[in-house]
């Protein structure tokens, strides 16, 4: 199990956290202990510190990203990674399909204009901007389950923080951030290759 990234800033275990103040938190944390002030310390002073330094900034990271905080907060809880992540998560179904079905179409369209000659891509130009539109109604989709799980998630924490620590519900809301992070990069990456034409 990796250690106690709550710990690194004196943190309570919880579902949310103040993300100004993790902030300053991190950054009062590295300015004690970052490795350029240890450039003329001892060996194995400047190394203690780029390893401290490399812990806080992993702690960091793990805690400012919803996904990987409920994690490690499950982990942290429950003493054991959760089981069956690959399960769809409750009323998500529909977006679940959505996302697939418009990749396969991003897909077979950059296949076909990878192959298209110049006067081909041309003729491809209003497919690919209606494609660019469904991508764009699809990603204010995203963001829309995104502000549903944030508001979910301080209803969640104000719960967990009262005593009700409800491990079944933190796993679903990890799930559903792993999903919303899945589907955000797959669109990403669809998009980029379509303004690249890669």
């Amino acid at each position: 199990m990796n250690p106690n990234p709550f710990a690194a800033f004196s943190l309570e275990p919880a579902p949310a956290l103040d993300e100004v103040a993790l902030k300053e938190r991190f950054a009062r944390a590295t300015a004690e202990s970052h490795p350029d002030k240890f450039q003329q310390a001892p060996e194995l002073e400047r190394a203690a510190a780029e390893t401290h330094y490399a812990e806080l900034n992993r702690a960091y990271q793990t805690l400012i990203d919803p996904r990987q905080r409920l994690l490690a907060l499950y982990e942290l809880t429950k003493g054991e990674k959760p089981r069956d992540v690959q399960r769809i998560p409750p009323g998500t179904m529909d977006l679940f399909v959505e996302v697939g079905q418009t990749c396969r179409e991003l897909d077979q369209f950059l296949e076909r204009k990878r192959s298209a000659g110049r006067l081909e891509r041309a003729g491809l130009l209003s497919e690919e901007m209606a494609l660019q539109d469904t991508l764009t109604a699809l990603r204010g989709k995203l963001d829309a389950l995104g502000t549903t799980l944030q508001a979910g998630l301080a209803a969640l924490d104000a719960k967990w923080r009262a005593g009700g620590k409800d491990l079944n519900e933190l796993e679903a809301f990890y799930r559903k951030y792993s999903y919303l992070a899945r589907w955000r990069q797959q669109l990403e990456e669809r998009e980029v290759a379509l303004m690249t034409g890669e």
